[in-house]
């Protein structure tokens, strides 16, 4: 990690993960799911958001996966910190209006193949996308992969 925000905070990671439990539930999203994934490094937070579309109730689903540099207890109270503040802001620019959910989430968005194998939107679009710099040639984006 380059930034050494919260690098010396002294909340838990529970009452950081208990404080983004809140924020959730105050906007009623009430499937969440935490998931630390040590051989990884990274702590997944997922959820389901509900919401209407064209006048249909529809969940949302959502995948953040952070990065964690090591497996210890300081690392763990650090990036759930950091989780929580970032979504912290996401919310609260949802609740100035500034953007909408699908926006302001879009890299979270989970995707699913005809396989029923789920990635986030950032998972599939980005190695497209940078190949396409590259290249410089910029097209379309495919959501499913060509088999």
């Amino acid at each position: 990690m380059r930034n050494k925000a919260y690098k010396q905070t002294q909340v838990n990671w529970a009452k950081s993960q208990g404080q983004i439990g809140k924020i959730l539930d105050e906007r009623g999203i009430k499937d969440v799911r935490f998931t630390f994934l040590q051989s990884q490094n990274q702590l997944i937070c997922e959820f389901n958001y509900p919401t209407k579309i064209e006048d249909k109730d529809i969940n949302v689903g959502v995948r953040i996966i952070v990065p964690i540099p090591d497996n210890s207890d300081q690392a763990k109270n650090r990036i759930h910190r950091a989780l929580y503040y970032y979504l912290k802001t996401k919310f609260e620019a949802l609740d100035f209006g500034l953007v909408e959910f699908i926006q302001e989430f879009m890299p979270h968005l989970v995707l699913f193949d005809k396989q029923g194998n789920s990635r986030t939107a950032y998972q599939i679009f980005s190695p497209q996308y940078s190949k396409g710099l590259i290249s410089g040639q910029q097209g379309d984006i495919k959501m499913l992969e060509q088999k």
